[in-house]
């Protein structure tokens, strides 16, 4: 395209100098003017030959100019080149990433956990080795990264040092072990949830230091189970998780040292008063849970919040109880 540029500015440069008897430099800028069709005055006056070959002059530049654009869409449209661009713009995005989960795996598993994150708007991005898989999440508008999850180099792009949390959902347990130990030795305080299909496997995966280790096939036959022995929990607990349900949902919210329920008992609160909350469960610092907490339990900074209500009181609410 660049050669064809060239030849056109010589051969209008050398045929107005043959043709027009114009010097170098005029020669030299009408090509340019007529190329680019500006439509500046012309720089002498021009015979019949003069101007038919100015005639052809336009034509040509025209055509190279229809022949650049089509290339250039043609380059932009390709899927690799497309590819290319995605991938650098998933670079970009991730660079900038901050208190966000990483999930490695885009498969069943894997793709529901985003589809909850993305729902509930918590930052994430999806990292596999599979080119079809990131295609898919790059349609749905999620950041992801092609690579494997293993490597520190692909860890790092996902900006793993700024990241709150991990979810391996890849098929193989060797294979969402191997990222455990990869993200908690670049990010000790990172939050690892982690798939097993060995229930055998379980404390292993605690052991390298996952928060949370479930096994598909085990909570999928609890379930079947409670759907015939507690039914209505079930069914109650279904409909309070749901991001889509509007008159009740279960929240979590973790009490900040500014907040004003810090140091309060529940009673004192006013949660149930002024916000119509129902407090279930408390879990402490320290992992331990209170369940049915008594109303003279004080509530300490760093106490997490399990509370049933509507979304509207809910919301009101975590503006009060986590407050910086």
């Amino acid at each position: 395209m660049g050669i064809l540029v060239l030849v056109l500015l010589l051969t209008g440069t050398i045929g107005y100098r043959l043709l027009c008897h114009l010097s170098w430099l005029d020669s030299f800028y009408f090509t340019v003017i007529t190329m680019s069709t500006v439509g500046y005055r012309e720089v002498g006056e021009l015979d019949a030959a003069g101007k038919i070959f100015t005639i052809g002059l336009i034509f040509s530049g025209v055509g190279v100019l229809a022949y650049s654009v089509s290339s250039t869409l043609e380059l932009l449209l390709d899927e690799q080149h497309r590819s290319y661009f995605r991938h650098l713009l998933n670079r970009r995005r991730s660079r900038r990433m901050e208190h966000h989960y990483i999930v490695c795996g885009m498969g069943r598993v894997g793709r529901s956990v985003c589809q909850e994150l993305a729902d509930c708007q918590i930052p994430f991005l999806v990292v596999d080795s599979q080119p079809d898989k990131i295609s898919i999440a790059t349609s749905l508008g999620w950041v992801a990264i092609l690579g494997d999850a293993s490597e520190d180099k692909i860890l790092h792009q996902a900006n793993i040092v700024k990241a709150r949390g991990l979810v391996c959902t890849v098929d193989t347990d060797a294979s969402n072990l191997f990222i455990l130990v990869s993200a908690k030795a670049l990010n000790p305080s990172l939050e690892v949830s982690a798939r097993v299909n060995e229930d055998s496997n379980v404390k292993k995966f605690e052991r390298a230091g996952a928060i949370h280790v479930y096994s598909p096939f085990s909570l999928l036959g609890r379930r079947i189970a409670r759907t015939i022995t507690r039914p209505r929990v079930l069914e109650l607990l279904d409909i309070a998780l749901e991001s889509n349900n509007f008159d009740i949902t279960i929240e979590e919210f973790t009490v900040s040292k500014g907040s004003p329920l810090a140091w309060l008992s529940l009673k004192d609160s006013g949660i149930r008063q002024n916000f119509g909350g129902v407090v279930m469960s408390i879990i402490r610092e320290n992992r331990e849970i209170v369940h049915n907490p008594d109303p003279e339990l004080v509530c300490q900074p760093g106490d997490i919040l399990i509370t049933l209500g509507t979304p509207e009181q809910l919301k009101r609410m975590r503006e009060i109880v986590e407050l910086k």
